[in-house]
């Protein structure tokens, strides 16, 4: 029939790695592979066998799994459309994981050398498994501890490295010009300007070389990714800032690709992502075209596999009900149990979790956003910390200045100052402690006036160094609106402004943020994320209702039937 297509070749559209194909060239692939049914708990890999066959689940659930010391350790669980162990075959490594059957399955599956010879025909391929079989072991490196149970990561990428190198050329050239400057101090007979310019020659050096490590770090801390839930942005600054934009796949309206000449040149661009609440913008993308490619056909996938559930948990329900109205028995757990709870005592918190605390303390310190057990919190902007220090960082400063005049004085000079060392020393140190205990002061202050989001609340906390506490709560149903600003030329040079938060009658104002766009679109987000959960309650409440009208209607026609055979 023309027109027609198999069910393979309507299941390779749906796969981003096919992306670009037609159905013509879908259908001779598709007499690459042949097809194997396994059963629940087969094993069909297994980790550090080597690599035999390329995998594409037809139908079916599979589960990805590791071996360890304290027992099987599950990774992900991949269902219709996923593939598996082309990194085998592509690499020549063994197996990284294990792969076994949670139900009934179908697969397609290819062997090495047809696996060869499909790449050859269509060069694309490579491409698209080595960035696939890339971001799987990236992801397995770093562990995200945001993953869901059911979710697979299928795409990971950076900012392109050309934006690496362009970040190195100012630490490159400070490291340049120390090297100098620590060549004349070696030359200089003056003692004063041969200790002046071997500090400089080292500040430089050693700046230059901190400065591009800090540099390559936070370029390596940035990544896109897809998985078959959500795409995420996230940016990491190290012990200054931590962001992850993410978007439900099925929440996406549109997809764009940004680019220019030279990023044509050089494969990269910008890809925006729109969705009810606005749009993450993720900028100077290493292969764009790749990256939209993945997001279009998942999010195809999401929205039919979305589809696909819903009508099942329609026909499930059906079913238990009809089942359960013919048995005559109620359904589990609409029986109160009798078994009284038992209050749960306080207990002291375990050193491990004390220690725990402590770490995530150091790692937030200067932390002006941070994320934990999905809630975010916010600090006011480091340009507030730096303005409310200011008084005792000059103390500071002008008693480390006056140390290195005295370590001069008296111990290069031999010339005594006043007093006696000892004194000094210890008039020192009790400068030290108490211009310190000042600078702590300022840093409590700044540090416990946090702006927290959860995913019920918003809440404003306000807390003096030994002092009163204040704290506001408003609930994300109540918010009539968000809105943000930056007024003045320091706050849209270092990004950082107001978000007013309107919530009934009063205003709930984030004071001096960094990022207030994102904070807006964070609380956006979480809105859009509550009013999707209440949907979803209120489907189940419909279908429930919807199931007890079947019922009823069941019945009644159980009722009438069994009337009309007994006239």
């Amino acid at each position: 029939m023309e027109g027609y297509i198999s069910e393979t070749v309507a299941l390779f559209r749906q796969m981003a790695i096919f992306q670009g194909l037609d159905d013509a060239q879908l259908a001779e692939l598709e007499g690459f592979f042949q097809r194997a049914r396994v059963h629940k708990g087969d094993l069909i890999v297994q980790e550090g066998s080597p690599g035999d066959y390329f995998y594409i689940i037809y139908s079916g659930r599979l589960l990805v799994w590791h071996e360890t010391p304290n027992g099987r350790e599950e990774v992900a669980t991949l269902i219709r459309g996923d593939y598996f162990g082309e990194e085998a075959l592509l690499f020549g490594q063994p197996r990284l994981a294990s792969v076994s059957a949670l139900e009934e399955s179908e697969l397609l599956l290819v062997d090495q050398e047809k696996f060869r010879e499909m790449l050859s025909l269509y060069p694309s391929l490579r491409l698209s498994f080595t960035a696939t079989a890339e971001s799987r072991h990236l992801a397995e490196k770093e562990r995200f501890d945001w993953l869901g149970n059911d979710e697979a990561i299928y795409l990971v990428t950076r900012k392109h490295e050309l934006f690496l190198w362009r970040s190195l050329i100012l630490p490159i050239f400070a490291v340049i010009l120390g090297i100098p400057l620590t060549v004349w101090g070696m030359m200089m007979t003056s003692v004063f300007l041969q200790h002046v310019l071997l500090v400089l020659g080292g500040l430089f050096i050693g700046g230059g070389v901190l400065w591009g490590i800090w540099n390559w770090i936070d370029w390596g801390n940035d990544y896109y990714i897809i998985t078959n839930q959500r795409v995420l942005w996230l940016e990491n600054v190290i012990g200054i800032y931590s962001s992850r934009r993410e978007a439900p796949l099925t929440s996406i309206l549109a997809v764009n690709k940004l680019t220019t000449q030279i990023g044509r040149i050089f494969n990269y661009g910008t890809i925006d992502v729109r969705t009810y609440t606005g749009s993450i913008v993720m900028r100077n993308m290493a292969a764009p075209d790749l990256f939209e490619a993945f997001l279009r056909g998942h999010r195809e996938r999401a929205q039919k596999r979305t589809l696909e559930q819903e009508r099942q948990s329609m026909r499930e329900a059906l079913r238990t009900k009809l089942l359960m109205h013919e048995g005559g028995k109620t359904p589990v757990g609409s029986q109160a149990s009798s078994k009284p709870s038992i209050p749960r005592q306080a207990t002291p918190l375990p050193i491990q979790d004390r220690k725990k605390a402590f770490k995530e303390l150091i790692h937030t310190f200067f932390m002006m956003r941070y994320e934990n057990h999905g809630v975010i919190t916010y600090r006011k902007h480091w340009l507030v910390l730096i303005r409310k220090t200011l008084q005792p960082t000059f103390v500071m400063v002008a008693l480390i200045a006056f140390t290195v005049y005295l370590i001069y004085r008296l111990g290069f000079q031999h010339e005594g100052f006043l007093l006696s060392g000892l004194t000094w020393t210890i008039l020192l140190l009790m400068g030290y402690v108490g211009v310190g205990l000042w600078w702590l002061y300022h840093y409590l202050d700044w540090s416990n006036d946090i702006y927290q989001l959860t995913p019920e609340q918003i809440l404003d906390i306000e807390k003096k160094p030994l002092g009163r506490e204040d704290k506001k709560t408003a609930s994300l149903d109540s918010i009539l609106s968000v809105e943000h600003d930056r007024k003045g030329i320091l706050r849209l040079l270092f990004n950082y402004g107001d978000v007013i938060v309107n919530v009934g009658q009063t205003q709930f104002t984030f004071d001096g943020v960094a990022n207030p766009d994102q904070v807006h679109q964070d609380i956006r987000a979480y809105m859009e994320a509550r009013v999707r959960k209440k949907r979803e309650r209120e489907l189940m409440q419909e279908r429930e209702r919807m199931m007890e009208w079947l019922s009823v209607y069941h019945e009644e026609e159980k009722n009438l039937r069994q009337s009309s055979q007994g006239n």
